[in-house]
């Protein structure tokens, strides 16, 4: 009788722990898929970052050529109406 009563306890341990590991893992699974699409949504708004990032720069050299012509332009001009006078 007490050989029975302890394979009852014992096995009771077993499936208590296997019900544990079970849930733990479904968890642990959702968790990593929930981690993992938050790491694609991150690698996504990085790469469209990264193109925003690269067309603002090309833009401000853009603006930067455009304003140095001006100033040279302005500068041309200066010197044309200081040698007119």
């Amino acid at each position: 009788m007490p050989v029975i009563l302890i394979a009852i306890i014992l096995s009771s341990f077993v499936l208590g722990a296997a019900g544990t590991a079970l849930y733990l893992n479904k968890r642990w699974r959702g968790a990593a898929a929930e981690v993992e699409q938050a790491m694609k949504e991150t690698a996504e708004q990085h790469q469209a970052l990264l193109v925003e990032n690269r067309e603002l720069k090309q833009k401000a050299a853009d603006l930067d050529y455009q304003l140095n012509s001006v100033r040279k332009d302005l500068e041309y001009e200066r010197s044309r109406n200081a040698d007119n006078h």
